[in-house]
């Protein structure tokens, strides 16, 4: 489970939709979500809450420790959700990743983006 303050979202489902609806990873900028989600301020060594954002993944059992021994190769999961006609997106699974790789200054990592109607079917109500 993946919780956004209210939100919950089911990884294990979000992975199982993802095998039974195959799609082409793509690449997703690591500086917007370290930008959007403050990962600049979780500093090595860092065990559970510290600080984190309003609107952001629940960052109480972040380790960086963890996040360093994380595979940078397995696709971070991204929910879309729709607000007033807008689409927002949410980095739902691979905020360890999204760590590591800013640690390691990669420009990307490899991400499976959900539609709206998927981020719907994972998310716990």
């Amino acid at each position: 489970m993946s919780r956004y303050g209210k939100w919950v979202f089911n990884i294990d489902r979000a992975q199982n939709l993802l095998e039974e609806q195959p799609r082409a990873v793509v690449q997703t900028p690591v500086a917007d979500w370290v930008a959007r989600y403050h990962l600049h301020l979780l500093k090595p060594g860092s065990e559970g809450k510290t600080w984190y954002p309003i609107f952001g993944p629940d960052q109480s059992h972040f380790s960086a420790e963890h996040a360093m021994q994380t595979d940078l190769d397995e696709p971070v999961i991204i929910a879309t959700m729709e607000f007033d006609g807008e689409r927002a997106l949410l980095l739902i699974d691979g905020l360890h990743r999204m760590y590591r790789a800013m640690i390691e200054d990669r420009s990307t990592l490899p991400a499976f983006i959900l539609t709206v109607a998927e981020t719907t079917e994972v998310r716990v109500h």
